[in-house]
């Protein structure tokens, strides 16, 4: 049953099948206990937690490295705001005091203050402008298996929104706001800075957190809502408990309407703007059907509760994003049902909950395992829901997600390959073009080469095995390997760690008169008399077809041919030399020729030149109609096929 408030001064409490795991689901590295007071017309934050962390390498710890994100946002030579060129220079003219930033103001650990041991540090760049990553020595190391407390009191003020976190008018996406430990792993600390490009990794653990906020907000957050109480100096106390999550994130806005429903045991929460309310039961279906869809093909949804926010007007910027429990989608209040933006943005944002959420692979280092297998899955959902104009339908335009996907690739397809860490791509776009785009059709190509389900069946088997863990790209690659019972390195090694073109062209058709055999002939070792040719009752053709490989990559490969008198010729190539060329004689002309006729390979760069007609052809009603049903193939290429 779905159900639409305006909520106000109070949030109720939701009552849910299961408000905490009967056992714990993740190895529970890092808990926090965070209680923070927001004052909203200054837009400040001040907030003390207690860090429980738990040391799972085999080596001793002798440091700690904490995440201070918002520092991204505390001025123009930050690494963020340089990865951005010059975007901050017209936000800043907008908003001149729009700097947001967090200060550590005390560290305790065993009663003892430490503050005065941090260090700024740098893990990625010679930036001593950027304070997004501080270092902590520890007076004794800690043991393997051992556990320590750590208290930390800060202050934080949020920025005008410029990307992911700010305000935006009374719209507020608090999200990194905390001082946040990074990942301990082989006796190294992994917690790289804060980049425009790159997003979140750490470990699995229980979020307690403590809200105090103006008591006209509605508030959203990951995890569910234990506790809420008005208070009598004009604000609300509330408390959220996320548990086997690695992060948390929450929001407030007075003019949000709470939209809330149940699915099986999941509660959804759209918290949307009262210009979008029309547009509710879009987002509300495309979580349904996300929702569904993996709990069907890749496996459960362990949560109580996902929130959905809809960002008030001017806060498109923290649109598109995934926190544990809680993503942010995004739409206008003119979106005709035909343009999918918020359909796509939902099942997108969702889709994090498993790959980043679940399996929590480091975004820093090989986004595409997130991004990627991410945006291959929602093409296949959003196709499965909305058929083959899955994104656009528009004015007889019906484009489906690989159409998009490949689009975004052909326009940066060789500048970086997939496996670059995300601060080190060439730019934003070949970011996107590959990290996303690449690596869904790279998936896409392989589900088809396949056949059947085995692709997804791969997949839930890798979602089963490493869910609550930290997979490596290598991990993921062995085990749809080891699922689909294929040794598949011939075609991962040209894909993942290069950036060459996966291009098969026909670049030869022609059909030329056979002549009948003339002059001397020998049999048995003697001279036979001179031969004329026959007068042929029917004349021959001798026809040729040529496929080459213009890219480096290399695919088995289907041809059809097409003669004038309408027969088919079905080839097959294993596409591992540069051409391959396809000889016949008989009384028919070949008409045109297709590579990859089936679209089993939509990561193949050009389409444009998988077909050709015939280079010197006849008349006739039999040809035209053979080019009309050749050009008509083209146009569906051009318009399907970029």
């Amino acid at each position: 049953m779905l159900r639409i408030g305006s909520v106000g001064a109070a949030l109720g409490i939701i009552a849910l099948t299961h408000l905490a795991s009967a056992a714990p689901l993740s190895p529970r590295i890092a808990n926090y206990h965070i209680t923070a007071t927001y004052d909203g017309g200054a837009h400040t934050l001040t907030g003390r937690e207690t860090l429980t962390w738990r040391n799972t390498a085999r080596e001793p710890a002798v440091d700690l490295y904490f995440h201070l994100y918002l520092n991204a946002f505390a001025n123009s030579q930050s690494s963020f705001m340089r990865g951005v060129g010059d975007a901050w220079v017209d936000w800043l003219q907008r908003h001149p005091n729009g700097w947001g930033y967090i200060t550590v103001t005390a560290i305790r650990i065993g009663g003892s203050d430490v503050t005065a041991r941090m260090q700024f540090v740098h893990p990625d760049d010679d930036n001593l402008d950027d304070r997004t990553v501080f270092r902590l020595p520890l007076e004794k190391p800690l043991r393997p298996g051992a556990t320590l407390e750590v208290e930390i009191e800060f202050a934080a003020r949020l920025p005008k929104l410029f990307a992911r976190a700010g305000y935006a008018g009374p719209f507020v996406l608090v999200a990194q706001w905390f001082p946040k430990i990074g990942v301990y792993q082989d006796g190294a600390w992994n917690c790289h800075q804060y980049h425009s490009t790159t997003e979140f990794f750490a470990d699995f653990g229980v979020y307690d957190v403590t809200l105090t906020v103006p008591h006209d907000g509605v508030v959203g957050a990951s995890g569910v809502l234990r506790e809420q109480r008005d208070n009598t100096d004009g604000t609300q106390t509330l408390h959220f408990v996320a548990e086997d999550v690695h992060d948390f994130a929450w929001t407030i806005d007075p003019r949000f309407h709470a939209v809330e429903e149940t699915v099986g045991d999941t509660h959804l929460r759209l918290l949307v703007q009262p210009n979008h309310i029309g547009q509710a039961e879009r987002y509300m279906a495309a979580a349904r059907t996300a929702l569904q869809h993996y709990e069907e093909w890749i496996g459960p949804y362990p949560y109580p509760q996902l929130t959905i926010v809809d960002p008030g007007p001017g806060g498109s910027r923290a649109g598109g994003m995934e926190y544990p429990t809680l993503i942010t989608v995004a739409t206008t209040w003119w979106m005709p049902r035909a343009l999918r933006l918020p359909e796509l943005a939902t099942v997108h944002e969702f889709g994090h909950q498993y790959w980043y959420g679940m399996v929590a692979s480091n975004e820093f280092e090989e986004a595409w395992l997130d991004e990627g297998i991410n945006s291959y899955l929602e093409g296949k959902i959003m196709d499965a829901a909305y058929g083959p104009a899955s994104s656009v339908d528009v004015w007889g335009v019906r484009l489906d997600r690989v159409t998009l996907e490949r689009l975004r690739y052909i326009m940066s397809a060789q500048h970086d390959p997939m496996t670059r860490y995300a601060w080190q791509f060439l730019d934003r776009s070949s970011y996107s073009a590959i990290s996303y785009s690449k690596t869904a059709l790279v998936l896409d190509t392989l589900d088809r080469t396949l056949g059947g389900e085995r692709l997804r069946a791969a997949l839930a088997v890798y979602f089963d095995h490493w869910r609550f863990r930290h997979p490596r790209g290598g991990d993921f690659l062995a085990s749809v390997a080891q699922s689909a019972g294929e040794d598949l390195t011939w075609y991962f090694d040209q894909v993942v760690t290069s950036t060459e073109l996966l291009d098969y062209a026909i670049t030869r058709v022609t059909a030329e008169e056979a002549e009948e055999f003339s002059g001397y002939a020998f049999k048995d070792g003697h001279l036979g008399a001179l031969a004329t040719p026959p007068l042929a009752e029917q004349k021959r053709y001798h026809n040729e077809v040529v496929v080459e490989r213009l890219g480096s990559v290399h695919m088995p490969v289907d041809v059809q041919i097409v003669f004038d008198d309408g027969s088919v010729t079905n080839e097959h190539w294993d596409g591992r030399d540069r051409w391959r060329r396809f000889e016949y004689t008989g009384p028919q002309r070949v008409e045109w020729a297709l590579v990859d006729p089936n679209r089993t390979m939509p990561l193949d760069f050009n389409r444009l030149n998988n077909s050709r007609m015939r280079e010197s052809g006849t008349r006739g009603i039999v040809r035209i109609a053979s080019r009309w049903g050749f050009w008509f193939q083209n146009l569906v290429y051009a318009l399907t096929g970029l």
